[in-house]
């Protein structure tokens, strides 16, 4: 039966990756990583919004010379070699619901017992599907991206769904670099649209943790002190949801001090100290030995 598990699982890492046509950078295709068998433990890690796979390669091989099966799904809409692309705002709050059931239920296969890793718009769905999935052993929350420091939760609530009956337009993620920022696989801008599919998601979650316990059997959230954009008094309360409901949650914050990005994980992201961070993040992946 497992390596019926396992074959399925594959197959369904194999749908992900044939949706990786010619518009879309090599860099970013959907990574698969196996032994050819179903081992012990399995990884999803789930990137960043306008980001790709390729932001948590380095993290994915460093389980899988573990001993781990790690699969690395890309986003709906993501990870094109035109970086300008209009086809973001397309996306919306259900397609990457079903890219993150889809790539746990491939995980589910690939390992005894599967952990789920994410961060910013990954974190959030990694949270959706501790929230409502069984089957997984971890899943750990990094930076998720529930709220921003100058928008109260209801005022971000009702713009995430008045922007998507608004004309869609374009954002810099730094209006002076414009285009020119890194890294050179990641969107240098996002639609709007696209950006209330992620608010949409958030507060899905903070729904369903406020009114039931999680199903993931044990659950870690990682913040950042030093968030240039992101409130973390968002990601605080949904902690405490889940806790109010039962659920144990670690908590891991970098300091202030550390002056660290938003962007925890991707090597080619500025102001980058993955020395730092990467043992940290792998530990708590890692989990309870048992």
């Amino acid at each position: 039966m497992t390596g019926d598990h396992y074959a399925e699982g594959v197959r369904i890492a194999g749908t992900l990756k044939d949706l990786d046509g010619p518009n879309v950078n090599p860099l970013c295709h959907t990574r698969l990583y196996t032994h050819g068998r179903r081992t012990e433990r399995a990884l999803v890690l789930l990137h960043g919004f306008t980001n790709c796979p390729q932001q948590f390669d380095a993290v994915g091989r460093r389980f899988f010379e573990r001993g781990w099966n790690v699969l690395i799904p890309r986003y709906p809409r993501h990870g094109y070699s035109d970086r300008l692309n209009t086809s973001i705002a397309e996306l919306r709050a259900d397609h990457l619901a079903a890219l993150a059931n889809r790539g746990a239920e491939a995980g589910a296969g690939l390992g005894e017992r599967l952990t789920v890793a994410g961060l910013s718009l990954g974190a959030i769905l990694t949270g959706l599907v501790a929230q409502e999935r069984d089957g997984i052993e971890r899943a750990v929350l990094i930076a998720p991206m529930l709220g921003l420091k100058p928008i109260p939760g209801p005022v971000m609530n009702a713009l995430s769904r008045l922007v998507p009956r608004l004309p869609n337009f374009y954002m810099w993620w730094n209006r002076k670099e414009k285009d020119n920022i890194g890294p050179p696989y990641g969107y240098p801008r996002f639609a709007t649209h696209a950006y209330a599919a992620l608010f949409q998601s958030g507060a899905r979650l903070v729904r369903a943790a406020q009114k039931g316990a999680p199903r993931a059997r044990s659950i870690a959230v990682v913040t950042n002190a030093a968030e240039p954009r992101l409130d973390n008094r968002f990601t605080y309360r949904l902690i405490k949801s889940w806790r109010a409901h039962g659920a144990g949650v670690e908590t891991y914050e970098f300091p202030q001090t550390q002056h660290l990005p938003h962007d925890l994980i991707d090597p080619g992201s500025g102001a980058q100290n993955t020395a730092l961070v990467y043992p940290i993040i792998t530990r708590l992946i890692e989990g309870a030995a048992s």
